[in-house]
């Protein structure tokens, strides 16, 4: 009788601070400061920077990963929230569900009460 080998592997990961997902360490990007974010949201934020300079946002949503091409079909506006040093670019559905889970960034803000966030 042959005996199963059972093969356990160790996957490392660190989860990063803006999309909350585990990520391989060398996907890691070390900050000034010691803040961390993962290569895909340092993307999105140079994305977002590149959208504040030329005025056309061509990236992905921070959120659900839509592409620019996608989201225009529906309402073609995007939202850019400053986070921790990054900018965070967010299609209007992302946005809405968003903003209130932050109530505290945008506290005695003009956003806030416009958003009625008190």
């Amino acid at each position: 009788m042959k005996q199963a080998l059972n093969h356990i592997g160790i996957v490392i990961g660190e989860q990063c601070p803006y999309c909350q997902k585990f990520r391989s360490p060398l996907d890691i990007i070390q900050m000034p400061g010691g803040a961390k974010v993962c290569s895909p949201c340092w993307q999105r934020h140079e994305e977002a920077v590149a959208a504040l300079s030329a005025g056309n946002f061509t990236g992905r949503c921070s959120e659900c990963d839509k592409h620019w091409t996608e989201l225009r079909s529906a309402s073609g506006r995007m939202a850019l929230h400053f986070e921790n040093g990054l900018y965070r670019p967010m299609c209007e559905s992302c946005d809405r569900t968003y903003v209130p889970l932050r109530r505290e960034l945008y506290k005695g803000t003009e956003f806030a009460h416009a958003r009625k966030l008190y």
